[in-house]
């Protein structure tokens, strides 16, 4: 017995339906060089200001100096910021505003209110002393998951502890 036209039709689609479902599910796991290293924990920075400023978040730390994204979150989870990075450019999205720049340190400056040492923390997360002009790292506890680091120079003053998940 043949098949109609139709009936071969049918076959056919109902078999592309299921080649494609089954390709959306079969999605490849990526190799830990492909996402980089990922930090999340608690953030507090403390600015010496008039009055002094000091705010506190959950934070999520992915990618490398070069290229990644942190993101900045509420106590319930709610996204309160999002930097990303690449060696071209740098953006930071809060709410449903975005800025665009070339430099990192700029969008850094305006989430946090002072120049954050991305590159550094990177760094210092991973248990080295990583260079940051101006800050003094202190990663005696590193081993507890707690880092804190000093900025003395360029003023205001700064302070940034982080307590990582463990």
């Amino acid at each position: 017995m043949n098949p109609s036209r139709a009936q071969r039709r049918a076959l056919f689609g109902f078999c592309a339906l299921v080649l494609l479902n089954m390709t959306g599910c079969a999605t490849p796991t990526p190799k830990s060089s492909d996402i980089g290293t990922f930090w999340a924990g608690r953030l507090a920075i403390q600015l010496q200001t008039t009055p002094p400023q000091n705010w506190s978040v959950t934070f999520e730390l992915n990618g490398s100096a070069e290229q990644g994204q942190m993101i900045l979150l509420s106590p319930i989870g709610t996204t309160l910021a999002r930097l990303s990075w690449t060696p071209q450019l740098a953006i930071l999205e809060k709410g449903p505003d975005q800025t665009i720049s070339s430099n990192l340190q700029n969008l850094s400056q305006q989430l946090a209110g002072t120049e954050l040492p991305i590159a550094a923390m990177f760094e210092w997360l991973a248990g080295r002393t990583g260079d940051a002009p101006g800050w003094q790292v202190d990663l005696s506890q590193h081993l507890q998951g707690r880092l804190s680091a000093k900025r003395v120079s360029p003023e205001p003053e700064a302070v940034l502890r982080i307590l990582l998940d463990q």
